[in-house]
């Protein structure tokens, strides 16, 4: 009986190693591969397309898709791998491989796509979709294989998103500026065309492109920035952003461009000037920050123990509120506001957004590229073209209208007054000019000599004439408009450049006051029977360009006699 179940327990043992091994052998049942839907980013901001690719860029949140693989199976999951494809962007990928995930594990698979450079020369919105392939053998061995597709948004070059949180997830400020960090990317300070416009500004300073230590140098250099931008005619525009909603997630987005577009077009939106104001500092070596505040942004530029906040958008006096402008010690319509302004109106921002407890955003330009917000690869450009229109805008200041004085461009039609047109004629009926018949118009000026003097108050613009009957140089004559100017007016004429032409001497320069205020004008003196007779035509500093068309026809329209051919000033025939 012993031998009997001795032997029944042999039997049962081997058939219970078999079992064993037969379960080894399979695999002890079979793996169940799932994953949830993929969560894919909506949109992709084109200009960023590197941060979207960089692992590390802000702890590796930019992923274009993210999927959760999990095996519900009694059995492991084997040779499962996972690749990535845009067509027409982006090529399938080298598979991501996990050998073995066994049963009741969980993988998850995030993509960051390396998109190429030519995704920046999508001007507008363009679909496309992102394709994942994933693979992955059954019990038996065999491949399986399942393509997920999902849309995706690639946004025009100069768009940006300032916030991919689901709707219900955005509380605050803060929350809906969720990417405006990206704003960074866009600051290209090794551009060429950002390198030419500062060799530009740095031109006015006497100095290079070595660097700003701080202190005066950093203070000299801001100002010659915004006093170029001023002077070339550079303007700030407002265009609010476009509300965009793409499934669950809603957004401001709005057309930002380049420092080299804002630069090339001469004007911007606030960001896109705090943007080219971060690029240009931080290639002389600054250190920037660009500021978000509600609906408004600005530039703080740090350079040594030296800080400098700058309201951009100044150089346009009428983007700035009129209480503001009080503050600040200057009249609510004033046609321009000087550097120092400028800089305590941010101030006074940064002032009230602490004093009221209001939400500020600050990224620091060199911390957060170091962190992934790489700028992107800017096409190729022809820098003589460039440097053209960069000098032509300096011709485009007092020098170029200086050269046009007496031209007599203006006449029109039986030397008729031309319409809207006021034509006055003086100094014993030997010189006459046409001045607009709005602008505000004086017989004898403040300063000895000018006998005529009319103005813009709203533009700035005016026009000066003067008379030195006993005088028979043009040199002297400026010498003594010179002196009248200091004891009348209390300004100092600065001469920029005189020269020669027939015989007169034009001149161009600036003209500063007490109380920083000044003018920026070109004119001439010419000797004449009844003495020497001058005109001079200028603006508040910053405003030449911009008036440029009336103060062509100002100059053109100016005669004296035995000038312009020879002919005589014709009395008035005003309306």
């Amino acid at each position: 009986m012993k031998m009997m179940l001795k032997i029944t327990a042999g039997i049962l043992g081997l058939a219970g190693l078999g079992c064993i091994g037969l379960f080894l052998f399979k695999g002890g049942g079979a793996g169940k591969l799932v994953w949830e839907d993929p969560v894919v980013r909506k949109s992709i901001m084109t200009f960023g397309y590197k941060v979207y690719g960089d692992t590390t860029a802000e702890n590796g949140r930019f992923f274009l898709s993210k999927i959760v693989f999990r095996n519900d199976g009694a059995g492991p999951v084997r040779d499962l791998s996972i690749s990535y494809q845009i067509p027409d962007y982006v090529p399938w990928t080298t598979p991501a491989t996990q050998t073995e995930l066994p049963a009741g594990q969980t993988l998850v698979s995030l993509y960051y796509p390396q998109l190429p450079s030519k995704v920046t020369a999508l001007s507008n919105r363009t679909n496309a979709t992102l394709e994942t392939k994933i693979r992955w053998a059954d019990k038996a061995g065999e491949m399986k294989e399942e393509i997920l597709r999902s849309p995706v948004i690639f946004r025009g070059v100069n768009e940006i998103e300032y916030c991919d949180l689901p709707e219900n997830e955005v509380a605050n400020f803060y929350d809906y500026h969720s990417t405006a960090e990206f704003a960074v990317a866009m600051v290209t300070p090794n551009d060429p065309v950002v390198k030419e416009f500062v060799a530009e500004v740095t031109k006015r300073t006497g100095g290079t492109l070595a660097g700003i230590e701080g202190g005066r140098e950093l203070i000299g250099t801001m100002k010659a920035m915004y006093d170029y931008m001023c002077e070339t005619g550079m303007r700030y525009t407002s265009t609010e952003g476009v509300p965009s909603k793409l499934g669950d997630i809603a957004t401001l987005v709005q057309t930002v461009r380049m420092p080299r577009d804002v630069i090339m077009t001469n004007q911007g939106l606030c960001i896109e000037l705090a943007i080219l104001w971060a690029s240009a500092m931080e290639y002389l070596g600054c250190d920037t920050d660009i500021v978000f505040i509600q609906g408004h942004a600005f530039t703080i530029v740090t350079a040594g123990q030296q800080t400098v906040a700058i309201e951009c958008t100044a150089i346009t006096p009428k983007s700035i509120p009129g209480s503001m402008i009080k503050m600040v010690g200057l009249p609510e319509d004033t046609p321009v506001i000087p550097f120092d302004k400028a800089v305590k109106l941010a101030e006074m921002e940064l002032e009230m957004i602490k004093r009221n407890n209001e939400p500020i955003t600050v990224y620091n330009v060199k911390a957060y590229q170091e962190k992934g917000m790489h700028a992107p690869e800017l096409p190729e450009i022809d820098l003589e073209k460039i440097k053209n229109i960069l000098a032509q805008r300096n011709e485009h200041t007092a020098a170029s209208y200086a050269q046009n004085v007496g031209a007599n461009r203006g006449a029109t039609a039986n030397n008729q007054v031309p319409p809207g047109y006021y034509r006055w004629v003086g100094a014993n009926n030997s010189a006459s000019v046409d001045v607009p018949a709005t602008w505000t118009r004086m017989e004898n000026g403040p300063v000895p000599g000018m006998i005529f003097l009319a103005q813009d108050a709203h533009t700035s613009a005016a026009v000066n004439v003067f008379n030195y009957p006993t005088l028979t140089s043009a040199t002297e004559a400026m010498q003594t408009a010179r002196r009248g100017v200091a004891q009348a007016l209390g300004g100092t004429v600065k001469i920029s450049s005189q020269q020669q032409k027939g015989n007169m001497v034009v001149y161009t320069g600036t003209t500063s006051y007490r109380k920083g205020t000044g003018s920026e004008w070109a004119g001439f003196f010419a000797p004449t029977s009844n003495g020497v007779v001058g005109l001079f035509v200028g603006t508040a500093k910053g405003y030449f360009q911009q008036n440029q068309a009336v103060i062509q026809q100002v100059i053109s329209s100016f005669k004296i006699a035995g000038m312009n051919g020879g002919e005589e000033p014709s009395a008035p025939q005003n309306q």
